[in-house]
C-alpha cells in the first residue's frame, strides 16, 4: 500500500458521517521519553503542560509505580491527557488514558450518582428505609439486628448507617465459606453479612467510612432499575468523543486480563496471600501476589469494583457536575448531592457519596474522592477556579500499589499529586480557552495495545459495512499498515500510526485517510458490547 493524499471515495461520505471533525494536532502527538526517568509518555503533547508532565513523572518514579495516566478537563472540554511509564512493563506496553483501570473507591461517587438518578425519578426516597429496596437480595429473611431495617438511603450515602470497620468486618472483595459454598460476590456477601451483623452504633449517630454500604446502594440501584449497575452506568454515559463510556467489573486473574487494561503490580516486599477459591484453575497456587486474586472486583461491587478508562471517568464527572451535556443529574439533584451534609458527630465535607467543600459561594463546590484497590491507586478533584466558573477536573490513575495499601495507607494522592497539578495548571496562561484535545496518539504507535484495538476496529468495520468489506479477508502488515483486504470488493482497510485508511485501487489509485482510530473506537466498542462480541478475550498475560 502507498501513502498519498487524494479526494475521498464515494463510500467515504458514509464513513466520515460516523466520526466527528478532528483537530489536526499530529505535530504535537508524540510519544516522548523522559530521559531522566527512562519512561515513555503517550498522548498529544502540549508544551504548556511541561510542568504537569514533570510532576507526573516524578510522582511515578517516587512511588515506584510501573505507570500512571492523567486526564485534565476544564468545563466541558478535556484539555490534556497523557500516559506515563508502563501499562505492562513486562511486554513494554506504554500507559495510556484510553486503557481501562481498576477504580477502587472512585467507584463510590459513580454508584451514588446512579442512585441519585433514581431519586430524581421518584423511584428512591433518600430518607426511606434502605432495607425495603433490597427484597430481591434478602427475601423475607430478618436481620439479627433489627436496627438495620431502619437504615436510610441517605445514611448509606454518608457512611453514617452503623458499621465501623475499625472494629467490625467490612467484608467486600473477600470471601467466606457457608457450608460447602464459597460466598464471594457482592450480592451474596451483602446478604450473608446483613443478616448476621450487629451494628456498631445507632444509624445516624456518627460517620464511619466503609465499603459495605455502597454495595447495599448498588443492590438498591439494581433492584429498582432491574439492570446490573454496570449496564446502567454504560447506558447513561454512552460513547462520545474520547470515551467509550464503558463501565464493567474487572477480572483479577492475570491470564484473563485483556489489552483493554494494564497489568497491576504490588509494592516491593508486599506479602503474598491465598487466592479466592475458584479464581484459579486447580491445582490453585497456595499464595498469589495480592493484586492477582486475593480479592475479587465483583466482590467489591459498587464500592470499589468498577473498571473504566480515565477518559470515561472524566466524561462521567463532567456530566455528573453539569459541565457537559447531556447532564446525568438535574441542577436540583446536583444541589442535593453536592451540598455538605450536617452529620451528628460534626464530621465535615461529605455530600451524598462524594466529598464536598464549599468554594467561593454556597453554589460552588469542590468535589473529590480517592480510590485504592490492590494494584491501583487513583483520585480526582473537580473545582471551580472562580466564583460560579467552569470546573477544573484532574484525575490521576496508577497501576501500582503504594506501600502500606491494604492495611494502613501511607500515601495521600490528593496532596502529593492532584493539588500540585491544579496549581500548575493555574499557572498556565490561557488554559481556560484551550480547545479539546484531538484523539491522536492516545494509544502508543506500534504497541500491542494498538494491534489489539486495530483488530477490534476492523472486526467492527466488517460487520458495520458488509457491502464494502465483503467475504473473508486476507490480513497482513505491510509498510507499517495493519490491513485487511477484501477481494470481492477489491478493498483494503488499514490502520497505521493511529490513523484509519481506505484503499480501493480499482476505483482510486490513492490511499485515503478516514480519521484517527480513537475517533472510531467509542462507537465500535459500544456496538461490539451490544452485540455480545466483546467478551473476556484473554491474552494469557500471566506473571
Amino acid at each position: 500500500m502507498r501513502d498519498s493524499p487524494l479526494p475521498g471515495l464515494p463510500m467515504l461520505a458514509l464513513l466520515r458521517s460516523l466520526v466527528r471533525t478532528w483537530l489536526p494536532c499530529a505535530a504535537l502527538a508524540l510519544v516522548i521519553p523522559a530521559p531522566a526517568f527512562a519512561q515513555p509518555q503517550t498522548g498529544p503533547i502540549d508544551p504548556d503542560f511541561g510542568a504537569v508532565d514533570l510532576l507526573m513523572r516524578n510522582y511515578v518514579a517516587a512511588r515506584k509505580f510501573p505507570g500512571a495516566s492523567l486526564v485534565i478537563a476544564h468545563g466541558d472540554r478535556i484539555i490534556y491527557a497523557q500516559g506515563y511509564g508502563w501499562a505492562d512493563p513486562v511486554r513494554r506496553i506504554p500507559s495510556s488514558p484510553w486503557l481501562e483501570y481498576r477504580l477502587g473507591s472512585v467507584s463510590k461517587p459513580i454508584t451514588a450518582t446512579m442512585v441519585m438518578r433514581l431519586v430524581e425519578q421518584g423511584r428512591v426516597n433518600l430518607d426511606a428505609p434502605a432495607w425495603g429496596y433490597i427484597a430481591p437480595v434478602v427475601g423475607s429473611s430478618q436481620p439479627v439486628d433489627a436496627r438495620l431495617q431502619q437504615v436510610t438511603v441517605r445514611q448509606l450515602l454518608t457512611h453514617t448507617w452503623g458499621l465501623d470497620r475499625s472494629v467490625s468486618p467490612d467484608p467486600v472483595g473477600v470471601w467466606y465459606r457457608d457450608g460447602s459454598t464459597v460466598v464471594s460476590t457482592a450480592r451474596d456477601m451483602l446478604r450473608y453479612h446483613l443478616l448476621r451483623m450487629t451494628l456498631n452504633f445507632t444509624p445516624g449517630a456518627r460517620h464511619a467510612y466503609n465499603n459495605t454500604g455502597f454495595v447495599w446502594l448498588q443492590m438498591i440501584a439494581e433492584s429498582v432499575d432491574g439492570r446490573p449497575i454496570e449496564q446502567q452506568i454504560t447506558s447513561a454515559l454512552g460513547g462520545e468523543a474520547l470515551s467509550t463510556g464503558r463501565a464493567r467489573f474487572g477480572e483479577v486473574l492475570p491470564s484473563k486480563l485483556t489489552l483493554f487494561e494494564p497489568t497491576y503490580h504490588d509494592h516491593v516486599g508486599a506479602a503474598r496471600l491465598p487466592p479466592v477459591p475458584g479464581i484459579y484453575p486447580e491445582p490453585a497456587p497456595a499464595t498469589v501476589a495480592r493484586p492477582d486474586g486475593s480479592f475479587t472486583l465483583v466482590g467489591y461491587g459498587g464500592s470499589g469494583g468498577y473498571v473504566m478508562s480515565p477518559l470515561s471517568v472524566v466524561r462521567f464527572l463532567q456530566r455528573m457536575t453539569g459541565q457537559r451535556q447531556p447532564e446525568l443529574l438535574s441542577a436540583v439533584t446536583r444541589t442535593t448531592m453536592f451540598r455538605e451534609q450536617t452529620l451528628a458527630d460534626g464530621t465535615r465535607y461529605w455530600g451524598l457519596g462524594i466529598q464536598s467543600n464549599n468554594a467561593f459561594t454556597p453554589d460552588d463546590h469542590q468535589l473529590s474522592h480517592t480510590g485504592g484497590v490492590l494494584g491501583a491507586r487513583n483520585g480526582f478533584t473537580s473545582t471551580p477556579r472562580a466564583p460560579r466558573g467552569p470546573m477544573l477536573t484532574v484525575f490521576v490513575q496508577s497501576n501500582g500499589t503504594p506501600e502500606g495499601q491494604g492495611s494502613e495507607v501511607v500515601d495521600d494522592i490528593t496532596a502529593e499529586i492532584i493539588t500540585p497539578i491544579i496549581f500548575a495548571v493555574d499557572r498556565i496562561a490561557g488554559y481556560q480557552s484551550k480547545p479539546e484535545i484531538g484523539p491522536e496518539r492516545l494509544i502508543a504507535f506500534g504497541s500491542a495495545t494498538e494491534e489489539h484495538f486495530t483488530d477490534l476496529l476492523l472486526d467492527w468495520a466488517q460487520t458495520t459495512f458488509p457491502d464494502l468489506f465483503k467475504g473473508p479477508p486476507v490480513a497482513g502488515v505491510l509498510d507499517g499498515y495493519r490491513y485487511r483486504y477484501f477481494a470481492a470488493t477489491q478493498t483494503y482497510v488499514a490502520v497505521k500510526q493511529g490513523q484509519v485508511y481506505l484503499y480501493q485501487p480499482a476505483v482510486n489509485p490513492q490511499i485515503v485517510p478516514v480519521g484517527p482510530m480513537v475517533q472510531w473506537l467509542p462507537q465500535a466498542v459500544n456496538d461490539l458490547v451490544r452485540w455480545g462480541r466483546l467478551g473476556a478475550q484473554p491474552t494469557g498475560r500471566a506473571r
